[in-house]
C-alpha cells in the first residue's frame, strides 16, 4: 500500500514540475518575442490624405527586425473627434478603420500594443466647390462624375450613344472597357497603335473596338482566347485585374510600393477576403487610388461596372500617370 502511496505522490509531482516547466516555457517564449519586438507602426494601404466622406483602413504591424507582422492592437482618436470616427470596435485588433464626414481637418489615431505605440495624422482634404460644366449630353449625369465624364469626353476618351444620351447607369462592356483603356492610354502618349491581323473572331476589322483588342491581345493584357465576347457586361473586379495587369507594375514602382508589402497587409476590403482571385487586383486598385471601394467598405467585386464609374476611374488614372511621369508602357 506505501508503495502505492508512494508511486502516485512522485507521479503527481512528475506532473506539477511538467505544468510549471511548460508555464516556464511559455513565459519565456512570450518575453523572447516581446523582447524582439522594436516597434509599432500604424500602416495604410494608400496614403494617409482622404477625401471627405471616404474611409481608411489602418494596421498596427510589430518590427520584430528581421519581419513585420500584424499586432492586436487598442485604437483611439487623439485630435480630431469632429472630422470623423473609428468605426466598429477597434479594441484588440489588427485593423481599424476610420470615416471621415463632410469637413476637412487633420485627425491623430493612435495604436497601442504590447507596451509600443504609435500615432498618425490623417489629413482630410476639404470639398471643394463644384465646378459648374456644361452637360454635352441630352440625359443626366451624376455630379460626382461629372468632371471625369465631361473631361474624358472633350479628349475623344469617352462617347455617347447616336440619340445624345451618355448613359451614366448603363453597364459597362467588356468592349467598350479595353476601348476606353486603350484611348486613355493612346491621349497620355504611353503605347503605339500596332498594326496586326484579326485576333478575336467576335471583332472583325471595322468593328470600334477592333484597334484596343489587337493592341491590349498582343501585350498580353488580354486572353489568348479565340473571343472577347465584347458585349457582354463587365465586373467592378474583373476592371480592377485589368487595370492592375496593365499598369500596376510600374505605378507601383514609381511611388516606390512594393507588392509584398502591400499584400502583407491582409484583407482591405470588407467582402474581398485573402483568398479571393481578386485580392491582390482589388488592393493595388485601391493603393494606387483608381478604384476605392463603396463607403460601407465593399468593393462589389462581381457587380457590374457602369460607363460614370468607367469615367472616374480612367479620368483617375491619367492623373495617376501624369503624376508618375510614365513615358511608355
Amino acid at each position: 500500500m506505501n508503495s502505492v502511496m508512494h508511486k502516485a505522490t512522485m507521479l503527481l509531482m512528475g506532473l506539477v514540475g511538467l505544468s510549471s516547466l511548460a508555464a516556464i516555457s511559455t513565459f519565456t517564449l512570450t518575453a523572447n518575442n516581446l523582447a524582439g519586438l522594436r516597434r509599432l507602426e500604424i500602416r495604410s494601404y494608400s496614403d494617409f490624405s482622404i477625401d471627405s466622406n471616404e474611409n481608411v483602413l489602418l494596421t498596427a504591424e510589430g518590427d520584430y527586425v528581421t519581419y513585420t507582422v500584424p499586432l492586436h492592437a487598442n485604437w483611439t482618436m487623439i485630435e480630431g473627434q469632429d472630422y470623423g470616427s473609428l468605426e466598429g470596435s477597434c479594441e484588440s485588433v489588427q485593423s481599424c478603420s476610420f470615416q471621415s464626414n463632410g469637413l476637412g481637418g487633420d485627425v491623430i489615431i493612435r495604436a497601442e500594443a504590447n507596451g509600443f505605440f504609435d500615432e498618425q495624422t490623417i489629413h482630410i482634404r476639404a470639398p471643394q466647390p463644384s465646378t459648374p460644366f456644361e452637360n454635352p449630353f441630352v440625359d443626366n449625369i451624376p455630379s460626382w462624375a461629372e468632371q471625369p465624364i465631361v473631361s474624358l469626353r472633350d479628349r475623344n476618351i469617352i462617347r455617347g450613344y447616336d440619340d445624345g444620351r451618355y448613359g451614366a447607369g448603363d453597364q459597362l462592356t467588356r468592349g467598350q472597357l479595353i476601348t476606353i483603356f486603350y484611348r486613355t492610354l493612346r491621349e497620355m502618349h504611353v503605347i503605339d497603335t500596332l498594326n496586326c491581323p484579326i485576333e478575336y473572331n467576335d471583332i472583325p476589322q471595322g468593328h470600334y473596338a477592333y484597334d484596343a483588342a489587337c493592341t491590349f491581345r498582343n501585350r498580353g493584357w488580354t486572353d489568348s482566347l479565340t473571343t472577347l465576347e465584347p458585349n457582354e457586361p463587365v465586373t467592378r473586379g474583373e476592371t480592377a485585374s485589368l487595370l492592375n495587369r496593365v499598369v500596376g507594375g510600374v505605378l507601383l514602382s514609381a511611388q516606390d510600393l512594393r507588392l509584398g508589402s502591400i499584400m502583407d497587409r491582409g484583407q482591405i476590403f470588407s467582402d474581398v477576403p485573402v483568398s479571393s482571385t481578386y485580392f491582390v487586383d482589388t488592393a493595388v486598385a485601391k493603393t494606387l487610388e483608381m478604384m476605392k471601394g463603396n463607403p460601407d467598405n465593399t468593393f462589389g467585386t462581381y457587380l457590374t461596372l457602369n460607363r460614370a464609374e468607367a469615367a472616374t476611374i480612367f479620368f483617375r488614372l491619367m492623373d495617376s500617370v501624369s503624376r508618375a511621369n510614365l513615358r511608355s508602357l
